[in-house]
């Protein structure tokens, strides 16, 4: 626990004031306390609460999925615990016969139960818009029945940069060159989605039902994409609850 004190000197007077009356003979004390300025005691002055506090953390196991038609290198790298993944809007899908847009992502394993948390440091190059950094998708064999996915974070290029719930809804601006921490926190049996950025809740939602889903990240291009997506990743966790 830290405490902090406002800044400036603190202050206090003690004023005793005596007066005689010709009906007294003994004098009247007053006693006056001054604080100048006003004390400001600040406690547990802490961000704000983990949103891994009470999760397991779990292996990190994924697939690389790029352009299917240029080496794997040519769009994604991972270097000093660093990942980079790029990708043109020109490219091809990431499997032969695949009509998706050109996307190098990770994608993580399955999850039908409890809850799942995604935790990475981003940091998204000024010029990427129209892509997605971070999804939740449904189940392969779910997805004609409830729809591919159920959470999208695109970045688009408004705002110095910013973060939105699909094209829709913005939840953070002045994104472009900063490292900028995201969890997403998925609750199975609610179906609650949560997102937060730097440590605080930016968008809460329900998910379909669907009841199968997997998560993944990296860039994956949307409608307006620019000529080069591109997004550099670090600190990459995965937790279950």
């Amino acid at each position: 626990m830290q405490v902090a004190l406002a800044a400036g000197p603190l202050r206090s007077a003690l004023c005793l004031e005596t007066r005689a009356s010709a009906r007294q003979t003994a004098p009247v004390t007053k006693l006056v306390i001054l604080a100048l300025p006003l004390i400001a005691c600040v406690l547990g002055a802490a961000g704000p609460p983990d949103p891994t506090a009470g999760w397991t953390p779990e292996k990190i196991a994924y697939k690389v999925q790029w352009p299917y038609d240029v080496p794997q290198g040519d769009r994604y790298s991972l270097s000093d615990g660093v990942f980079h993944f790029w990708v043109f809007n020109s490219d091809k899908a990431f499997e032969r016969g695949n009509t998706t847009k050109p996307r190098t992502e990770l994608r993580f394993p399955d999850y039908t139960h409890g809850a799942c948390q995604y935790e990475a440091d981003l940091m998204v190059p000024r010029g990427t818009g129209g892509t997605c950094v971070m999804q939740i998708h449904t189940g392969n064999e779910q997805a004609p029945q409830f729809g591919a996915t159920t959470f999208m974070l695109f970045v688009e290029p408004q705002n110095g940069g910013s973060l939105h719930y699909y094209s829709k809804q913005e939840l953070v601006r002045n994104i472009y060159d900063r490292w900028f921490h995201l969890n997403v926190t998925h609750d199975v049996g609610t179906g609650l989605i949560t997102v937060y950025v730097d440590n605080s809740e930016v968008f809460r939602k329900q998910d379909q039902r669907a009841g199968d889903y997997y998560m993944k990240t990296g860039v994956y291009a949307q409608t307006g994409e620019t000529p080069k997506m591109e997004v550099f990743i670090k600190n990459l966790r995965l937790w279950s609850k």
